[in-house]
């Protein structure tokens, strides 16, 4: 079957079979279903859809990047770019007017193809819109210290909320660390002291005794998971995770029809720097192990690193952007776990009346002393 065929096919797959409107998918369901009519068209599933999704060599996936256009790791899809953050994300073909996920920003959109990178599985939507917005309103409801003004703007986003498809890089991997370091062992020695009412008093002095300490661990990494987003904040993969890769899916574009997948801007390269700092800080954990006592100190580790593989992964959220006071905020629900992770802007006014409140207090409890 040639792409062109293939294309084709998918396209009537996301065709109501009922009025022929474009379908969407039913978060936490195996149908697409129709907004008009109500008709419901299951998925079909390829027969690797409950397989383990094998990743693919890093070396072998760097060499097909190379050539962009090779249609057994890339698919035609329509990109719309973001002039104000920067953020590339595909749209449904009958969209024509819509603001930027990530910024709030009106989108200029020209529908156009060109080759992307064909993710390797996904985790589809499991939290319904109407079951994410009051996660996203009681997390709303607890920012004490939030302008007025702001939470009247964010108690009106109930039309807000867009479904997205955040790329991540997967990585795999064994290491063998060499170490050096020292174990520390407390033993303890009587001191004596004044006291402020010029008594003398005995009190057991911690210290440590340190012993060299050197040798091998072996750590066997699975499913380290690092953004491939630079239209997020930096820190928000950890503030919504974990994501429990049991549920991921063979990539199936059926489950991204009504909501926007972002395309990476993090490529494999840059994300397996991220991943291997979180691999040395828990191969670092493994070795402080290894040592044992009661306290150590690493001085130095050399780990050889093989076997490195990955995958290429979309992961479902629920995103608000929006902007107050000229600047953007983003505040998104995990559509799998309900985990809700926000920015906010803080009112200076109600910081300072707290401060002041608390200084009158404290007066007051001290005339009363």
């Amino acid at each position: 079957m040639s792409f062109e065929e293939k294309t084709t096919e998918v396209s009537q797959d996301l065709k109501c079979q009922g009025c022929g409107a474009i379908l969407a998918y039913q978060p936490g369901t195996s149908y697409l279903k129709c907004a008009y009519c109500g008709t419901e068209n299951q998925i079909k599933e390829s027969e690797l859809t409950n397989q383990v999704i094998s990743p693919v060599d890093y070396e072998e996936f760097t060499a097909a990047m190379q050539d962009i256009h090779d249609a057994r790791f890339t698919v035609a899809a329509e990109v719309v770019h973001c002039q104000n953050c920067g953020a590339n994300s595909t749209l449904d073909p009958h969209v024509t007017a819509d603001l930027c996920a990530f910024c709030a920003s009106p989108l200029v959109i020209d529908h156009q193809e060109k080759r992307i990178v064909r993710p390797h599985g996904v985790i589809p939507f499991f939290i319904e819109e109407n079951k994410a917005f009051p996660l996203f309103k009681k997390w709303a409801g607890g920012l004490w210290f939030a302008p007025n003004d702001f939470k009247r703007i964010f108690s009106a986003q109930n039309n807000r909320l867009k479904g997205v498809y955040i790329p991540f890089w997967s990585y795999d991997a064994e290491a063998s660390s060499s170490y050096e370091g020292q174990r520390g062992e407390y033993y303890y020695v009587t001191r004596t002291r004044r006291t402020a009412d010029g008594k003398t008093e005995t009190y057991e002095e911690q210290q440590t005794r340190w012993y060299y300490a050197s040798g091998r661990v072996f750590n066997r990494f699975k499913d380290v998971v690092v953004s491939a987003s630079t239209s997020l904040p930096n820190n928000f993969a950890s503030k919504i995770g974990p994501w429990n890769m049991e549920y991921l899916k063979p990539f199936n574009d059926q489950y991204l029809s009504g909501f926007i997948a972002e395309t990476f801007s993090i490529d494999h390269v840059a994300g397996a720097h991220a991943a291997k700092k979180i691999m040395d800080d828990e191969i670092a954990d493994t070795v402080r192990s290894d040592i044992g006592g009661d306290t150590q100190r690493i001085d130095d580790i050399d780990s050889v690193y093989k076997d490195i593989r990955l995958k290429y992964i979309l992961l479902p959220v629920w995103l608000s952007a929006y902007r107050y006071k000229g600047k953007s905020y983003q505040i998104m629900v995990n559509a799998f776990n309900g985990k809700v992770y926000g920015q906010r802007p803080y009112s200076f006014w109600k910081i300072a009346l707290l401060i002041l409140f608390v200084i009158i207090l404290v007066v007051l409890l001290s005339q009363m002393g």
